[in-house]
């Protein structure tokens, strides 16, 4: 799960600090981008779910699967970063599970980002 109190903690602790809010608000985007990554692949593969073969096709899926995983690899070492800066100021991890790109912890990563990015949007006003 992450723990939206301690981001929002990290930014009050970093208010004065142009630098580190700004690599926070970079870490807290890749949420999204992984998330739009995921939906990109998903839909394109929906889409086009008559499409059997074709070179252009096969491109299209390989790379939507490479801008998958880089979104994926950049959300599990924002949340590292993100965990360091809360250590830095004793604070609750924002994710407290194994920070790992090894499997199931990958997974598990991803699942508490897509919890977290649609409760932020159920809650919306």
């Amino acid at each position: 799960m992450i723990n939206e109190k301690t981001i929002l903690l990290l930014v009050d602790s970093f208010k004065n600090d142009a630098d580190i809010l700004s690599l926070i608000n970079d870490c807290y985007e890749s949420f999204e981008n992984y998330h739009a990554a995921i939906y990109k692949q998903e839909t394109y593969k929906l889409l086009n779910s008559s499409v059997k073969n074709g070179e252009i096709h096969r491109d299209t899926l390989t790379e939507l699967d490479r801008r998958r995983t880089i979104c994926h690899n950049a959300v599990i070492a924002n949340v590292g970063i993100l965990n360091r800066l809360a250590e830095m100021q004793s604070l609750p991890p924002v994710y407290d599970g194994i920070v790992s790109e090894e499997r199931p912890h990958r997974r598990n990563i991803a699942n508490a980002v897509f919890d977290y990015v649609e409760g932020i949007i159920k809650k919306r006003d």
